[in-house]
């Protein structure tokens, strides 16, 4: 079975993943939406690299602690205790990618990608 720092790695890498293709449609410098209103135009913008880097750090981050504490749990918790990682990463994953899909929408509304 996978371990919690596996699982928490692969979430990681399967979200930098998904920001680098992303990377690819949107040109050098540009600054992309975090976050629409109501209104659905954008309500704030971030610099590319931190746009979309921002999801996999945030993941990285707050997933790491947890995924460390698991080899301290007693064995018969260690499934559960991953499964619920997984859960989020997984969480993590759709919305990352639905950002993603709001973001692409937003490019090509604007002329580009």
């Amino acid at each position: 079975m996978f371990s919690a720092p596996f699982v928490t790695g692969i979430t990681v890498l399967v979200l930098a993943a998904m920001s680098l293709a992303f990377a690819r449609r949107a040109p050098a410098g540009m600054k992309l939406p975090m976050q629409w209103g109501l209104n659905r135009r954008p309500t704030w913008s971030a610099p590319r690299g931190i746009a979309l880097s921002f999801t996999p750090l945030l993941a990285a981050f707050s997933l790491m602690p947890f995924s460390l504490a698991s080899l301290w749990v007693e064995p018969d918790e260690r499934l559960e205790f991953r499964l619920v990682l997984a859960f989020v990463g997984l969480a993590y994953i759709a919305v990352h990618a639905l950002h993603l899909y709001l973001l692409s929408r937003w490019l090509r509304s604007q002329g580009g990608g």
